[in-house]
């Protein structure tokens, strides 16, 4: 059997209900149909107690392997599982709440194939309503983290300043290079994590694809976004009613910061985060008390 061209990695938790959505949706491109060892496509399953590996077992049979990590290692190990048992000289990430639309995997390989710098590339990515999910990002500022992370980024003065900004602006139409894209649907080039390693563990959930996205820049790889290749993402169907999505985020945007940016980095961001507070209980206290001046001046 010769070998595929890319390798469909779905990271599974208890997805029954929804990863056969995803797996349908490659094994119904026009590609994969016209040669079905196009693509090779293996779920890495986190120890699911929901039957899924019964499920996939029964509905696919040998279309799709099974790598069994018998507990839940999280998303970055369990794409560093299935990488490891895989050869493809490109690989496709694709969240189980997710579904690619036709052409998708030949899209994206050809741009990666015309592109040799490139060894990250994220797809365009819409909601299940039809709109344009904003799935690219720029590496954080310390004042751009600052907006991000307190409330003064939505007001209008500081709104361009945000960490974003120009891409939240954007149409997402024309392919163009990023700092970093989602991992929901995302390609990623072998070569690169021969050279840079794979997934950090640490990030147990979320940040992950930044963490690799900013070591692939660090090492001179190029991050672009490729809407020629285009899938349907739910949204934290996994996680949905088990865990506090944004602690989880909050976690691993801190291990990013502390890992890239050092302590000092990280400590005056929290200490100018904490003053605000200091400021807004200041400014209650003056309004406060120039109301109570002014009733008794009445």
């Amino acid at each position: 059997m010769s070998k595929p061209t890319v390798d469909v990695i779905v990271v599974c938790w208890n997805d029954k209900d929804k990863i056969a959505t995803a797996l349908d949706s490659v094994f119904a491109l026009s590609e994969v149909r016209a040669d079905p060892t196009f693509a090779r496509v293996v779920v890495s399953d986190n120890g699911s107690s929901d039957g899924s590996r019964e499920f996939l077992r029964e509905r696919y049979a040998q279309r799709v392997t099974i790598v069994e990590n018998g507990a839940n290692l999280g998303f970055a190990a369990a794409c560093n599982r299935a990488v490891a048992v895989t050869g493809a000289p490109y690989i496709f990430l694709l969240n189980p709440d997710a579904e690619l639309r036709d052409g998708a995997l030949a899209e994206m390989t050809a741009f990666l194939d015309a592109h040799p710098h490139c060894g990250i590339a994220g797809s365009r990515i819409y909601n299940l309503d039809g709109t344009i999910a904003e799935s690219c990002g720029e590496f954080d500022t310390w004042s751009g983290a600052f907006l991000r992370s307190s409330a003064w980024g939505d007001w209008p003065p500081f709104r361009s300043r945000a960490n974003g900004a120009a891409l939240r602006a954007w149409g997402h139409a024309s392919q163009r290079r990023v700092d970093l894209a989602i991992g929901a649907a995302l390609a990623i080039r072998r070569t690169l994590l021969d050279e840079i390693g794979s997934f950090d563990e640490r990030f147990f959930l979320y940040h992950e694809e930044v963490d690799l996205a900013k070591r692939a820049a660090a090492a001179g790889w190029e991050t672009w976004y490729v809407p020629a290749s285009e899938a349907v993402h739910e949204g934290m169907g996994s996680a949905r009613g088990r865990y506090s999505v944004e602690a989880r985020k909050q976690r691993s945007r801190r291990a990013y910061w502390l890992k890239h940016h050092g302590a000092a980095w990280y400590g005056a961001l929290v200490t100018v985060l904490i003053g605000r507070y200091v400021l807004y209980a200041g400014l209650l206290a003056a309004t406060v008390a120039g109301a109570r001046r002014a009733f008794r001046a009445r």
